[in-house]
Formats: structure tokens, sequence, C-alpha cells
């Protein structure tokens, strides 16, 4: 019989917090001009540090908007036990540990949203350990790639703040800018003019 586990390291320790991060102005975007959301006033990060015996850690995270964050740390920290004494390389055999380990809640949303911060903790814990960057780890052909900003505008920011965005977004290099638009919902609006 081989033994896979030719590195000698495993997981000695799983770290898992919810750090709640306030905006500064509540995010509104078509769904909330149309009333099925409220505006988004903070993203509840998921962060999972991973801990080996040979000294080294990985760094992981996820994210929730408007809902989930309380039941994304809840789900990650009753499964994260089931990966301790595990070879951190084995990063889809712990995917799918993970993933039966919270086959009741699901696979998808909110779990394997959780899964995901452990699954970018053990691909940074495996860089560190190749003393590469992630990129480089993957085989990246690249020396840089192209990038847009996500957050150049909602519904809620004035035109002139969209513009000045975008131009510092273009002074840092990056070529795109994603705008949140949409149109009202127009029942609502046949209702208001017939007023």
């Amino acid at each position: 019989m081989n033994d896979f586990n030719h590195t000698g390291d495993s997981i000695t320790g799983v770290s898992v917090s919810s750090i709640n991060l306030p905006l500064a102005n509540p995010i509104s975007d078509a769904k909330v001009l149309t009333g099925r959301q409220k505006p988004m006033k903070e993203i509840s990060i998921l962060v999972v540090e991973v801990s080996t015996a040979s000294g080294l850690y990985g760094l992981g995270f996820s994210y929730s908007k408007r809902a989930g964050g309380p039941g994304q740390f809840a789900h990650a920290a009753e499964i994260a036990p089931t990966i301790l004494g595990e070879n951190p390389s084995d990063i889809a055999k712990i995917w799918g540990q993970l993933c039966w380990a919270g086959a009741s809640v699901g696979r998808s949303g909110l779990a394997v949203q959780s899964i995901g911060a452990f699954d970018v903790a053990l691909w940074d814990l495996k860089a560190k350990r190749a003393n590469l960057s992630l990129s480089k780890l993957l085989g990246s052909h690249r020396d840089s790639v192209r990038c847009y900003n996500t957050s150049g505008g909602f519904l809620h920011v004035p035109v002139e703040q969209v513009i000045e965005n975008a131009g510092r977004s273009l002074e840092k290099g990056i070529s795109g800018i994603k705008l949140k638009v949409g149109q009202p919902d127009t029942k609502k609006i046949s209702t208001e003019l017939r007023r």
C-alpha cells in the first residue's frame, strides 16, 4: 500500500471568525428600487485560518451580503473540526469531507460559501509551503491581469460621483468600471403616474 501523506504535515488547528464590515453609505441597486430588498448596510466576512504541524498557516475568507452571515459562521464552526489531522495538501479530499459533514444543510448557497473560506485557506497554505504566490503555484502565464472596479456606481450614487469613481479607477490603471443600474418596476411607475 502506498502512503500518499508523504509530506508528514497535518492540520493541527482551525480558527473560524466572523467580521461585520459596516459600509459608510448603504448600497442600493435595482432590487432595492423595486422594493425587493433593503439597502445593504454591511457585509459579513467569514475568515478561516488553518494551521499545521509544520508551523505554517493559510488564511481564507468568504462573505455574505444582506443575509446569511451568522448562518455561514455557524456552519463553518460546526464543520471545522472534521479536517483536524488531515494532510493540508489534500484540498479536494478535504472539500469532500466538509461537504459531507454539512450535507443536511445542502450543497449550495450558505453551505458552499462556508466551505469556500476553507478552500481559499488551504490553497493559501499550499502556496506558502511551495514558497510561491498562489498564481505561480497554479501555473500563471501572465505577469498582470486586466481588472475592473465592481463598485463604480450604484443607484444611490449621484452621476458626478460615478464619473469621479471612473476617473480614479483609470488613474490606478483599472481599465473598466461596473455600474449597478436598473429600471424601476413599471407597474409601480404606472400607479404613481395615475395619482
